[in-house]
């Protein structure tokens, strides 16, 4: 996805490698689990960023008013802006 557009109309550009506009949101419980894994030494590298990528929700942030826009799957998005 190099472009996401927000509600407010701002163009979100994805297509430049890693964005400071795109998250990962991952369980505490499975940061738990690779943090052991790492700690044991079992786990690469390469196989911590598959194992967060498998299990991580992706958010993007809109740089003009900041609205979180949550990926629920299937090219659906639930939007929340900060309450004043």
């Amino acid at each position: 996805m190099p472009k996401f557009s927000c509600v407010c109309g701002q163009i979100i550009n994805l297509s430049h490698g890693t964005s400071e506009l795109e998250f990962s949101m991952v369980a505490e419980r499975k940061i738990d689990e690779l943090g052991a894994a790492l700690a044991d030494r079992w786990l690469s590298e390469e196989e911590f960023y598959q194992q967060i990528g498998a299990s991580a929700t992706a958010v993007y942030r809109c740089n003009k008013c900041e609205r979180l826009h949550i990926d629920q799957g299937g090219g659906n998005f639930s939007s929340y802006i900060k309450e004043v």
